[in-house]
């Protein structure tokens, strides 16, 4: 088991659990660091970032991301969804579906927001991956949207790319398999090659037991991809009910999630001020496990958006 490759600067919090719905979640809550201040704690810090982390994924894998986050005066929430990460280990992995998926985010970012609203800062909304296309959709029509100041995706899962579709018959087969074999789970390969460049954070995921084997579940795997096409093909004008900021983040060179799938999201929303940006030699995972160089200039932005919506 490999070492996770960076060493935070801030004291890591620890995971709590709290029980919802039939679930024990992990989260955490990793405070703002207010550097060079004499009174530290009288010190608000400038917003919440809730976290909805990708397929598979939990939150050490955005250790980094969240202490660099805290160092810049922001505090982050992360909660390990619902089939993921230490919410649900062993056998558990990959057992959620569509209405777990929204519910489970409607509590705790209801429990976020109020939060926040107690202590007068706003509350961004940041997901990756699968979780890009869950706020992409939150951004349309969820339950507390008009509570969240922006929503942030980072290399959503709008469309597949051609790399990483899988065959017609699978295709044709998976709603079947997903209706009547729901809890079924397959591994289906971590493709280490596609989310970073950097050959230490690959060599970290590639011995991290959390990350591999890659477990969904057929109606896991059929709901995010469903709940992606829903985006790309604007069902019932949905983009159109995007009514707050949005910023995009993709790699240029994501052969995961195709960047003519957030494009498309940019072009057809309604967001009344919104942003994308493309990265150059950035594969899939721009803000959590590519190289310094790529993820400074990702970070870079992010903060500096952020830093535009919390005055």
């Amino acid at each position: 088991m490999s070492e996770y490759p960076y060493e935070t600067k801030t004291e890591i919090p620890k995971i709590q659990f709290e029980a919802f719905n039939g679930a024990n979640f992990a989260y955490m809550l990793w405070p703002a660091v207010n550097i060079g201040l004499e009174d530290q704690e009288s010190k608000l810090p400038k917003g919440r970032i809730v976290i909805v982390h990708g397929f598979g994924e939990y939150s050490q894998i955005y250790y980094r991301m969240m202490d660099q986050l805290a160092l810049n005066g922001f505090e982050t929430f992360m909660f390990d969804q619902r089939g993921s990460g230490e919410t649900s280990p062993g056998k558990l992995k990959g057992i959620t579906n569509e209405y777990h998926t929204f519910n489970d985010l409607d509590y705790f970012l209801r429990k976020n927001i109020d939060e926040c609203k107690e202590k007068g800062i706003p509350i961004h909304l940041w997901g990756h991956s699968m979780g890009g296309g869950i706020i992409l959709n939150y951004a349309c029509d969820g339950k507390h949207k008009n509570d969240v100041a922006t929503f942030i995706a980072s290399g959503p899962l709008v469309v597949l790319h051609p790399h990483s579709q899988p065959n017609i018959l699978t295709q044709f087969a998976a709603p079947l398999l997903a209706k009547f074999l729901p809890n079924m789970r397959i591994d289906t390969g971590l493709d280490l090659d596609g989310i970073t460049s950097d050959p230490t954070y690959r060599e970290f995921l590639a011995n991290d037991p959390m990350s591999i084997p890659l477990y969904g579940s057929f109606r896991q795997i059929q709901d995010f991809l469903v709940r992606g096409k829903k985006l790309y093909k604007n069902e019932n004008n949905r983009l159109q009910k995007m009514d707050k900021p949005l910023f995009i983040q993709h790699g240029k060179d994501d052969t995961i999630n195709d960047p003519k799938g957030s494009q498309k999201v940019y072009d057809l929303s309604a967001a009344p001020e919104k942003k994308i940006e493309f990265y150059n030699k950035a594969r899939h995972s721009i803000l959590s496990l590519e190289t310094d160089e790529i993820y400074s200039n990702v970070f870079d932005d992010l903060v500096g958006w952020l830093n535009e919506y919390s005055e």
